[in-house]
């Protein structure tokens, strides 16, 4: 999402029209899922993808469409049954999507540009239930969007009809979460592979340690965020349910009093750069008992099993735990083992007929 609103956010001070897509519905196997979103600049930009680059050539025919009348639009896309073959995109994916396109003018749609963007400014901050009305008779009523109270009962995400100001109009609700914040502990050589790596995913960064000579610009140009903290004292850095922290001091007194610390905290992944028995030494020093919640989060050795050797190997295994964490699927598998049983029945049954 955060590229997207940054792109908008352009578009909106250099009063460039757009248009935003967003995935309503998919049925079978599709490239990306429902709330998935792109947004075409009229300057030409493009930025996200709801296939895998051939709808979105279709979209910008559409897109011209809705910005001259002003108005949303709903496309669908049907692969399957030769689906390919009728449309000509050559997507080889057996399913089938709805997008909704929305206008973005902020010249003649001022306030609709302002309220767009104030929405989605927040869901870079706070997990936000996002309503949006796609069907109505009241042609103005199409594209209106509000916030549901994240305890509100009976909200369904997807496609749902709701009564709306004495009509009965079709709503997609979805679920934006903010980009994970990053918050690094240790500004060693072997933490910059790591930070470029979350910055191409475009998360927030925040980097912290007590070397002025290392925690700086030069070293890290793409943080967000650089914190010099004597050794020895608690940041207090914010941290909360959608941050991801690693520690890679190298310091074991350092990595007790950060750990100590940041098991009180929310964090979402607590990682510790090390083997276990580095870590299993830590704990026993803490002489405290967290609960089972708490220990759940702590991850140490960090990163998947890849065989890693070279830093940037080793970020990369860290980066992908950390994505598993943060999508909550995944099992850190190989694909292709998972699917092995399939793959064989697919392979026997070719030999089957090859036989004959």
């Amino acid at each position: 999402m955060l590229p997207i609103y940054r792109e908008m956010n352009r578009c909106a001070e250099n009063g460039i029209r757009g248009v935003l897509g967003t995935i309503i519905r998919t049925e079978g196997s599709t490239y990306q899922k429902e709330g998935s979103k792109c947004f075409w600049a009229e300057d030409g930009k493009l930025t996200g993808l709801l296939s895998g680059g051939c709808v979105e050539g279709d979209l910008v025919e559409h897109a011209r469409e809705v910005l001259d009348h002003s108005s949303c639009k709903t496309l669908a896309y049907d692969f399957r049954d030769k689906g390919d073959d009728l449309w000509g995109l050559g997507l080889g994916c057996n399913g089938s999507i709805d997008i909704l396109l929305e206008p973005f003018d902020p010249v003649k749609l001022r306030e609709n540009t302002e309220r767009t963007l104030e929405l989605y400014e927040n869901a870079l901050i706070h997990e936000t239930i996002l309503t949006t009305i796609i069907e109505a008779e009241t042609p103005s009523l199409k594209g209106k969007k509000w916030v549901v109270a994240p305890n509100t009962d009976h909200v369904k995400s997807g496609l749902d009809t709701v009564a709306y100001e004495n009509e009965k109009v079709l709503v997609f609700t979805e679920k934006i979460t903010p980009s994970p914040r990053l918050t690094l502990f240790g500004a060693g050589p072997d933490a910059v592979p790591l930070v470029n790596g979350a910055k191409q995913l475009d998360w927030h960064i925040t980097i912290i340690d007590h070397r002025p000579s290392f925690v700086n610009t030069q070293n890290f140009p793409q943080a967000d965020q650089l914190l010099c903290v004597p050794k020895g004292k608690w940041p207090d850095p914010e941290i909360g349910n959608h941050s991801f922290v690693v520690i890679m001091t190298h310091h074991f007194d350092q990595d007790l009093l950060l750990l100590e610390h940041i098991l009180e905290t929310d964090a979402a992944y607590i990682g510790v750069l090390g083997p276990n028995k580095r870590t299993y030494e830590l704990m026993d020093s803490l002489g405290k008992k967290f609960h089972e919640d708490r220990l759940s989060r702590l991850y140490s050795p960090i990163g998947l099993d890849i065989g890693a050797k070279t830093p940037e190997e080793i970020a990369l295994s860290i980066l992908a735990e950390m994505v598993m964490v943060h999508r909550g699927k995944g099992s850190g598998q190989s694909l292709q083992v998972m699917k092995k049983t399939s793959f064989t029945k697919y392979l026997q049954t070719k030999v089957g007929e090859l036989a004959f």
